[in-house]
């Protein structure tokens, strides 16, 4: 199996998914439906999560479909098996995986025909800088256009002749701009300032058995050449002020990310699989990449030590997310204070499902094998943990998701 830092798919990846984005502002495609598959352990469980997907895909009336993984060797057999299993049904398909030399097929069929490689390192090989190779913009526009070119060359019309009219959702989301964070005596939203309580955060009793300590910083981006554990995950600081995940409004503070590093004392371990990312900030994350903040953003940072011998364990890795997202809802808390009379405007996120036009899906292969191989879905608020429920505790069955619920944050990466 392999996963490493430059090409794990963070939560902020998701967040702001490349393919997700790409497809709703398609005018030729009708985008209506993601499906989420866990990369099981055991053979049988692949087969049998490449099979549900493929008739998933038959049943949505899938045209054509984009099938994106996160990491490659063990990930690739999932990743092979849903490409076959939709192209048995007439589904043609276009993967994008980290292929490079590293990341080589480890299996093939006869459906393998078009792949994007989202390699941008010369030397091919695992780099260990979060977001260096990150699946991005340019790699979803050129696997939007191989898909047409595929449809097309398989017979398959991109305009229908039929009835019906589209059917349009909606969300609305305001980005509350942050330029200025400090600490304080308690987590306040007040205009462009962002105070944070300076005792915020505490680890729960049944926690202490992995967590030794935890500290939160507040990181300016003048301020990133400083030592940190290895990348845990990014995560947008949002929160719902109406309805659930990829519906009603949704306010996001822009300028600002959350970031969770997590490592035993004195470098006795960092999590990790294929190279681990502790050392400098600024030299171990590629800023400004589709799943890390931006060059300019400022970081709500959540530093955890884990227990001796504890920090390659699943409970561990788990609590250390949940600690920090128990310090961003803390300033979500703050955020639905200052909306709660808002009556300004959201912009509106919307996309049309047409039955004149080709339906495509999405199908994201992601890590569901426990501590660094892990990812939830559903949680309370966008990006968060709280309420969310592990693939791997499911058994990693297809979970289908709509595109606003993929960019409201539905997908956790524990990665």
């Amino acid at each position: 199996m392999g996963l490493g830092p430059s090409t794990k798919m963070t939560t902020l990846h998701h967040y702001h998914c490349p393919v997700t984005r790409e497809l709703l502002g398609d005018a030729e495609l009708s985008f209506q439906s993601l499906i989420v598959n866990g990369v099981s352990e055991r053979y049988d469980d692949k087969i049998f999560t490449a099979v549900r997907t493929g008739e998933l895909g038959e049943g949505l009336h899938a045209d054509g479909a984009i099938v994106i993984t996160d990491g490659w060797g063990n990930h690739h057999i999932d990743f092979v098996t849903v490409i076959e299993e939709l192209g048995k049904r007439g589904i043609p398909s276009v993967g994008m995986s980290y292929i490079a030399r590293q990341g080589r097929l480890v299996c093939t069929n006869d459906y393998m025909d078009m792949i994007v490689d989202f390699n941008k390192n010369e030397s091919g090989y695992e780099s260990s800088i979060v977001g260096d190779n990150n699946l991005v913009e340019y790699d979803a526009h050129k696997a939007v256009s191989l898909l047409k070119l595929k449809l097309k060359r398989e017979g398959i019309s991109i305009r229908k002749n039929a009835d019906g009219k589209d059917k349009v959702l909606r969300m609305g989301r305001h980005i509350h701009h942050v330029e200025t964070v400090r600490f304080g005596e308690k987590t306040e939203l007040n205009g462009p300032q962002l105070t944070v309580r300076r005792t915020i955060g505490e680890i729960k009793e049944a926690e202490k058995e992995y967590i030794a300590d935890f500290s939160v910083h507040l990181i300016g981006p003048a301020d990133r050449h400083r030592y940190v554990h290895t990348n845990l995950d990014f995560m947008p600081v949002a929160c719902k002020t109406e309805d659930t995940l990829g519906n009603g409004k949704t306010v996001l503070l822009g300028g600002i990310a959350a970031m969770i590093t997590g490592g035993e004392a004195n470098g006795a371990y960092e999590p990790h699989n294929i190279g681990s990312s502790e050392g400098f900030l600024d030299e171990v994350v590629r800023f400004g990449s589709s799943g890390t903040p931006e060059v300019t953003d400022k970081l709500l940072h959540v530093e955890v030590t884990f227990m001796p011998e504890k920090g390659s364990t699943v409970e561990a890795v788990r609590a250390a997310h949940h600690l920090a997202d128990r310090v961003v809802n803390e300033v979500r808390l703050a955020m639905k204070k200052a909306y709660s009379d808002y009556s300004g405007p959201y912009d509106i996120m919307e996309y049309h499902v047409s039955p004149r036009k080709a339906n495509i899906i999405v199908v994201k292969i992601v890590s569901a094998l426990g501590n660094m191989y892990e990812s939830a879905v559903f949680p309370y608020e966008p990006g968060g943990i709280s309420g969310a429920k592990y693939l791997m505790d499911m058994e990693s069955p297809p979970i289908h998701i709509s595109p606003l619920q993929c960019l409201d944050g539905v997908i956790h990466s524990l990665l």
